[in-house]
């Protein structure tokens, strides 16, 4: 099976998606079930890898490729916008916690890294953009779909 543009992009971004809940995960106080026994966002922003594997999956379905896609960028930058700062990543990393009275507090590597905060604020800006340009590359390939079903029909109905 031989992917098309939209399809890489959206293989990238389900890519950028696990390294960012490995860094989830990785920064104790932003991780939940099931790698910590209470259930946080973190538990619920799981549920985006079914949603990744049915649009990548549903070939036939242009429009709900587009929809799809839409939805896990909606997703993706309203959390990190409302729920989880870049700034939260970043301070998560550089200094312990991002969380008042939990200075010190240290990731599972128990590192202070500036490196890894710049890293882990770049990976969610790249899974925006990259959900984004999916959007955009699918929504360009359902139009064409229609194009072609159109110019089907219109040529059915000259015969």
């Amino acid at each position: 099976m031989k992917l098309n543009l939209s399809e890489k992009l959206l293989l990238l971004a389900a890519t950028l998606a696990l390294i960012h809940h490995t860094d989830h995960v990785l920064r104790v106080d932003h991780s939940g079930w099931p790698f910590a026994p209470q259930v946080t966002p973190f538990t619920f922003s799981l549920l985006v890898y079914p949603v990744f594997l049915s649009v990548f999956m549903t070939r036939a379905k242009p429009w709900y490729r587009v929809i799809g896609t839409a939805v896990l960028f909606l997703f993706a930058t309203l959390s990190h916008t409302f729920l989880e700062t870049p700034m939260d990543q970043y301070r998560t990393w550089a200094y312990g916690s991002s969380f008042p009275g939990h200075v010190g507090q240290h990731n599972l590597l128990g590192q202070d890294s500036r490196a890894l905060g710049v890293c882990a604020v770049l990976v969610t800006a790249l899974l925006s953009l990259t959900l984004l340009a999916s959007f955009f590359a699918f929504a360009r390939d359902a139009r064409r779909s229609k194009s072609r079903s159109d110019l089907s029909h219109a040529a059915e109905r000259g015969q």
